[in-house]
């Protein structure tokens, strides 16, 4: 097997920074990205789903984005993609972002910080109870750890009073006085 992988038909491979021509469709939004790191096995696949009972003349077709990659699987490697891409454009040495406890965000986030060499803090909500305690090694948080990431948990309270901005940017800031040179990525990696 191969160390890279070559998308479909369009010249990517694995972990390579791409140029990137948004559709024109899209030319309204700003900022455009330029360039996409292609973190994600993709296109995925569009496979055929028969379910019993559908009505005459109903096709269901299911895009299978679960077919991405075991760490980054899901439409979570769509964003990250360009988000990463950006990143590493303006210099960045690590990436903090913010989720529960075992967000799907949070672990293809630092799974993509680690194959780009950039360092993760993760801001984890989680219940009062929790807090003080190792969460262990159950399910998001084990890939997350085994991906080196920085966890930093938060009660589901703090994180409702001070809100996922502040946060971040307490220690995106925190981080800047190290010398670090933090990307922030909100909270879900919502970025319109």
């Amino acid at each position: 097997m191969s160390s890279s992988f070559s998308r479909s038909g369009m010249g990517f491979e694995f972990l390579t920074k791409k140029a990137y021509t948004p559709p024109s469709w899209a030319s309204h939004l700003h900022p455009l990205p330029s360039h996409v790191f292609s973190l994600g096995h993709l296109p995925t696949p569009i496979h055929r789903w028969e379910l019993p009972n559908l009505p005459t003349n109903t096709e269901l077709w299911i895009k299978r984005d679960d077919l991405s990659g075991m760490q980054l699987s899901g439409n979570k490697v769509r964003k990250l993609e360009f988000l990463m891409a950006d990143a590493v454009a303006q210099g960045a040495d690590s990436i903090i972002t913010i989720g529960g406890i075992q967000s799907n965000h949070c672990r293809a986030t630092a799974v993509a910080a680690k194959y780009l060499k950039l360092d993760c803090f993760l801001i984890l909500r989680t219940s009062n109870l929790l807090v003080d305690r190792d969460p262990g090694l159950t399910g998001n948080l084990l890939v997350e750890r085994l991906a080196g990431a920085h966890i930093h948990l938060i009660s589901k309270e703090e994180y409702s009073k001070i809100g996922s901005v502040t946060l971040t940017n307490v220690l995106k800031e925190k981080l800047i006085k190290e010398g670090r040179r933090p990307y922030v990525i909100p909270v879900g990696d919502q970025t319109l």
